[in-house]
């Protein structure tokens, strides 16, 4: 069985970090900006017009409407639409193939539904300051900066989040396992994806 492994996480968690890790011990396949990357290569827009709506929720008001790309069933779509649309597709071939590990792009409420996968959907929190405090030290931000940081990209994940499943970013009993990084040691974190990945 196709073993899949999701990761939401609130920004500054370290979740990304451990996904990436988690994928080199196991020899899943990774997949965060990779999707992007991808969706660039096979829509057919450019990077310009996609790069702003990355894990962005559409506003109809303000966006653009497109009549490119490689395939018309793009058309009349804002790019946020559109890039939903093919990092969607790309999470669903990914998943057929091959062992995963998803980062973000609602990938575990596209897979939600496929019961012939190994599905278990994992959401990384902390404390404000604890990630305030991993953000000043990973950007090198002073405090007021990381905090602005840390609240605009929370925002940013939970409206895309809401506005592409219909359910509430980062609410508990929509997820397999919360885990809070700044109370469990990497290693504890480690031994439990592990585990988590060999169940079946």
């Amino acid at each position: 069985m196709r073993k899949i492994i999701c990761i939401g996480r609130q920004f500054g968690s370290g979740g990304h970090l451990i996904a990436r890790k988690i994928a080199e011990q196991t020899g899943m396949e990774y997949y965060d900006k990779k999707l992007f990357e991808y969706a660039v290569e096979t829509s057919g827009f450019t990077r310009n017009i996609l790069e702003h709506a990355d894990e962005c929720m559409a506003n109809p008001l303000l966006q653009p409407i497109y009549y490119e790309g490689n395939s018309k069933k793009y058309y009349g779509k804002n790019a946020n639409d559109i890039l939903f649309e093919v990092q969607k597709e790309l999470i669903l071939k990914a998943a057929e193939t091959k062992d995963c590990v998803f980062v973000g792009r609602c990938a575990d409420d596209i897979l939600k539904k496929y019961t012939d996968y190994f599905v278990k959907s994992i959401f990384f929190t902390a404390p404000m300051e604890y990630r305030i405090q991993r953000t000043m030290a990973n950007d090198g931000l002073d405090e007021k900066a990381a905090s602005v940081q840390v609240r605009k990209m929370d925002k940013k994940r939970s409206a895309y989040y809401n506005y592409y499943t219909g359910r509430d970013w980062g609410k508990p009993s929509d997820y397999n396992y919360c885990i809070n990084t700044a109370e469990n040691s990497e290693k504890e974190i480690m031994d439990l994806l592990l585990h988590i990945y060999e169940q079946k």
